[in-house]
């Protein structure tokens, strides 16, 4: 089947995501451009653990996050004070701020306070995805997508880019096969049916931690809290 218009892609794909028990979500953000389709899958009993220590609200923005991620794990029996976090940002972030974004944690009942000025993290769940896939749509010029699902890797732990069906079977026949599979990024084939893998995604690093708690963090903005599917 011939396509006319990349959106006309996104339905199969889609459709792919979704029988891998995936939420999906189109035209996600990134810093660096739209990423056509995201899909996550999260753990069922991480996502019991979270709710159970009643942390029903998304972290929130990507530095919330990051403030997140330098506070130790209560089950570790570790603690970190304001002065320490405020070093960490000192040159970039003034105290105030960074004091509103730990109340802002510590009401949300990810953080709490077990002495004036010291933290802990509420946790016992992260991660809590099981796998984050990237994909980028393209009719051809496979090359304007290559660089954009490369740095799709920077929070999916896979990333494809999606053809039409003789487009992608042609891709992987060429030498441009082996500069993608170097660099992590698959190929789906798509046609009006549905669609095959030609190469899978296999990316020898590990995506920033932040960036993937980031990502999951914006599905669990719209997950059911009383729906562990």
């Amino acid at each position: 089947m011939n396509f006319r218009y990349e959106s006309e892609m996104t339905k199969p794909v889609e459709d792919w995501l979704l029988s891998q028990g995936m939420h999906v979500k189109r035209e996600y953000p990134t810093p660096w451009g739209i990423c056509d389709l995201v899909g996550c899958s999260l753990n069922k009993n991480k996502v019991r653990t979270r709710l159970n220590l009643g942390q029903k609200r998304p972290i929130g923005s990507q530095f919330r996050v990051l403030l997140l991620s330098y506070i130790p794990d209560k089950e570790k029996d570790e603690v970190v004070s304001f002065a320490e976090l405020h070093r960490q940002f000192a040159s970039f972030l003034d105290e105030s701020f960074i004091e509103k974004e730990l109340v802002r944690l510590i009401k949300d009942k990810f953080v709490q306070e077990v002495q004036p000025g010291i933290f802990q993290k509420l946790n016992g769940w992260f991660p809590l995805h099981k796998r984050i896939v990237a994909v980028e749509l393209k009719l051809t010029r496979i090359s304007e997508v290559i660089s954009q699902a490369h740095s799709n890797l920077e929070f999916a732990d896979e990333s494809y880019v999606g053809l039409p069906y003789d487009n992608a079977k042609h891709l992987f026949t060429s030498r441009d096969r082996r500069q993608l599979a170097e660099k992590g990024i698959g190929i789906i084939g798509v046609h009006k049916e549905g669609i095959r893998v030609f190469l899978r995604s296999k990316f020898n690093g590990d995506p920033n931690p932040v960036s993937a708690m980031h990502c999951v963090e914006r599905f669990w903005r719209t997950h059911p809290k009383d729906n562990l599917t």
